[in-house]
């Protein structure tokens, strides 16, 4: 998705510095992002459901995040107790690590956790934290703001020792309800009264500062989780981390086993007399999605909305519920042959090549088309990726600050084949690293795909000149559609060489890959 409204060249690549505060703007809840271009800020405001797309450190291209580009590479802290922290200004946890906030008040005063464990210090944007564990998805995220917004997202509950009882509301999406992982967030989110007290607090502590005139910072209160893991994207400078990117944690988990869920998409489906339709989808390979920029245009209501997959936030529950649906109604399904219609779009599908979207919350009778985000994973190891040797190889790599600077992001393979999955709930992802040989002053990309499944797969490195964001998007498809071979076909026209993996130490490793650069 591009996000709107965007100031800058279409060509231009800028850098998501912070957040900024948020405000209310034609009774929709907006919020500030500030973006560097040229030693320079500009601030953009955006519906408070873009949360997820707000990457801090990430480079964003015609309003639309980059995979190939970011700041900061990827580590893991494990934090004994979550509520334990103090909170300090941005400016003085940025100031530690150089990163510049140009002097702006609204970006320098906000509010930041700060760990200190083991003789190093993590510093934590507040509002990082609340897009990474709660704005998972647009409905969740505008409930987030309002009074008991899980409420009116519920219809009826209970909880009887290991069996959770959820009806939901028909406000949430079809499409959404549908997936058994959010099942499991949203019945994490609304059982345990620690985690379910902290989504609160987001709105609890807004409505204070509005009714004292305050400016209106997103500010939280940690559950009091004890040894949570965490995986984030970030800056270290010496003993002190500044986490850019919360990336996965397993906080608390949950009691029951077992989520009986009732919505009204779930309908028995009945065997029924008659011809099947098939429509022809409109879709084309480069249809993209535009957010809406104007705040007094709002989403029309649409219980079958597209959703748009992106790499978000992995939970590890500690234990993987089991999702029972509760049919109410029926759906009669035919099943006699296939006639074929051209007529509709077919379930939300467009026949533009290009979309203007909507992510606030829905008005019968308007125009825009919502859409929603499908971006948490959960897991049962937010180190299940496989990727664990790359990753502190990487970080290795990133100690010589003298000779290398080092970014490193995630990213899930496209949809497509059987090779996009490790297994049937768990996306396979691709690790990109960005190296800037400052010896050389030239910059090469590593790639590592995650095969935890053993797949072979030999780790490449492309040099400057052969990539750039649409040339990687082309090569991870080509990859996905080979089968996950990086093979004379793929590679043909790249600048490129293949690194195959061996059993050596991290530092033979190291070595070898440096061997390869430029």
């Amino acid at each position: 998705m591009k996000l709107r409204p965007w100031t800058f060249d279409k060509d231009k690549e800028v850098v998501l510095k912070w957040i900024g505060n948020v405000e209310v703007v034609n009774k929709q809840w907006r919020i500030r992002a500030a973006f560097e271009d040229n030693n320079r800020i500009e601030m953009l405001d955006f519906p408070i459901a873009a949360l997820p797309l707000l990457r801090l450190g990430a480079f964003y291209k015609d309003g639309q995040l980059m995979d190939a580009k970011t700041t900061g590479i990827i580590y893991d802290v494990d934090i004994p107790q979550l509520n334990q922290y103090k909170v300090v200004s941005s400016l003085d946890a940025c100031k530690e690590f150089g990163y510049y906030l140009h002097k702006s008040p609204e970006l320098m005063y906000q509010y930041v956790f700060e760990f200190t464990m083991e003789g190093n210090t993590y510093y934590l944007p507040q509002f990082e934290f609340i897009r990474a564990v709660f704005a998972i998805n647009k409905t969740i995220a505008n409930s987030m703001m309002q009074p008991n917004g899980l409420e009116f997202l519920v219809k009826r509950s209970y909880l009887n020792n290991s069996k959770a009882f959820l009806e939901l509301a028909d406000e949430i999406p079809n499409v959404i309800v549908k997936d058994d992982n959010f099942i499991r967030f949203f019945s994490w989110l609304y059982f345990s009264s620690e985690i379910k007290a902290s989504f609160e607090s987001v709105y609890t502590k807004i409505k204070a500062k509005m009714n004292n005139g305050d400016f209106l910072k997103l500010e939280v209160q940690l559950p009091s989780s004890s040894n949570t893991q965490v995986r984030f994207r970030g800056i270290q400078k010496g003993n002190k981390f500044l986490i850019l990117q919360w990336l996965g944690s397993n906080l608390e988990g949950t009691s029951f086993s077992d989520v009986e869920v009732k919505h009204k998409a779930f309908k028995k489906r009945i065997d029924a007399p008659g011809k099947r339709k098939y429509r022809n989808s409109q879709q084309k390979n480069d249809f993209e999605n535009i957010l809406n920029a104007y705040p007094n245009e709002r989403s029309k209501q649409d219980a079958n909305q597209q959703v748009e997959n992106i790499k978000g936030t992995q939970f590890d529950f500690g234990n993987l519920a089991d999702i029972h649906k509760v049919f109410g109604d029926t759906q009669d399904v035919n099943k006699g042959g296939i006639y074929i219609s051209n007529q509709g779009q077919g379930g939300g599908i467009q026949k533009h090549l290009q979309q203007v979207v909507g992510l606030d919350e829905s008005v019968y009778g308007e125009m825009i088309q919502p859409i929603e985000f499908k971006m948490l994973e959960v897991t049962e190891d937010i180190k299940g990726q496989g990727l664990e040797k790359f990753i502190k190889m990487i970080q290795l790599l990133a100690k010589d600050t003298n000779k290398y600077q080092i970014a490193m992001n995630l990213v899930y393979l496209p949809l497509g084949r059987k090779f996009s999955f490790i297994k049937e709930d768990l996306r396979r992802c691709a690790c990109i690293v960005r190296v800037n040989n400052q010896l050389t002053n030239k910059i090469q990309y590593v790639i590592e795909i995650a095969t935890p499944d053993n797949k072979s797969l030999s780790t490449l490195l492309v040099y400057e000149n052969g990539i750039n964001e649409i040339n990687l998007k082309k090569l991870l498809m080509d990859l996905v559609r080979r089968g996950g071979s990086w093979n004379k076909d793929i590679i043909r026209n790249l600048s490129c060489e293949k690194l195959k993996h061996t059993s050596d130490t991290l530092i033979d490793w190291k070595r070898k890959l440096e061997m390869k650069f430029k």
